[in-house]
């Protein structure tokens, strides 16, 4: 017993002195400081506090490839699974939603045809890494700010998008422009079929409203398409 408690001084000595760095070279470098790993170890210290959390660090993200699919896991994938428990998930799914929350705040109040990259990587954030398929209306004023957002759920192959409710809702917030997003969890940016037959019932929808529609996006994690920059668009409102 007298040997189990010397040794616990030093050992929780040694684990509080690395900590200590890794905070230490974040505040001075940021994540360029950090190997991926460690970025995770850190992370995991605020929720873990009285384990060595690299071994944990270092198998999180050999199961999952990058810290980007670590923060698309869903809380089934982490609760539980390799001694995460509940502190370590809400941790990890609190950072990804803080991100998306931070990213949505940043295309508010700007034109957001000007900031047309801020609004990529918020898409791409909210919807990206998705297990199922997710349809996104923003709804902009006049000055292309944005007024509200309102989202489809659907499954893992098609979301159920209903044009008369964007047009509805065009005309209760006092849109005069829409952007739409989905996002493709096969990871392929092409449109379908059935998503070009769905662009053409929103342009019509908001045509008979006066209201435009800016484009249509389609993004993974790692990838969008421009259904306007790929002149798609043009040919569906030529065809209503």
């Amino acid at each position: 017993m007298g040997a189990e408690l010397s040794m616990a001084g030093p050992e929780k000595k040694h684990t509080d002195g690395h900590r200590r760095r890794l905070r230490e070279r974040f505040l001075r470098a940021g994540l360029d400081g950090l190997q991926d790993y460690e970025a995770i170890e850190l992370l995991l210290t605020y929720a873990i506090p009285r384990r060595d959390v690299k071994p944990l660090a270092k198998e999180l993200l050999e199961t999952y490839g990058s810290l980007e699919k670590l923060l698309d896991a869903t809380p089934a994938d982490l609760l539980d699974r390799h001694g995460m428990g509940p502190s370590g998930t809400t941790l990890v799914l609190l950072i990804r939603q803080l991100c998306s929350k931070y990213l949505e705040q940043k295309i508010r109040d700007v034109d957001v045809l000007d900031s047309s990259a801020a609004t990529e990587r918020f898409l791409r954030m909210k919807l990206g890494g998705g297990r199922k398929e997710t349809f996104m209306v923003i709804f902009m004023n006049s000055h292309n700010h944005v007024l509200d957002f309102q989202v489809f759920p659907g499954t893992v192959d098609r979301a159920a998008v209903y044009p008369r409710e964007i047009a509805e809702k065009c005309l209760r917030t006092g849109a005069t422009a829409v952007i739409a997003a989905h996002n493709h969890p096969s990871g392929i940016c092409m449109p379908s079929d059935g998503d070009l037959q769905t662009t053409r019932r929103i342009l019509a929808a908001l045509r008979t409203i006066n209201v435009g529609l800016v484009d249509h996006l389609i993004v993974t994690p790692t990838a969008c398409l421009s259904l306007r920059g790929n002149g798609m668009l043009k040919r569906l409102e030529a065809q209503i």
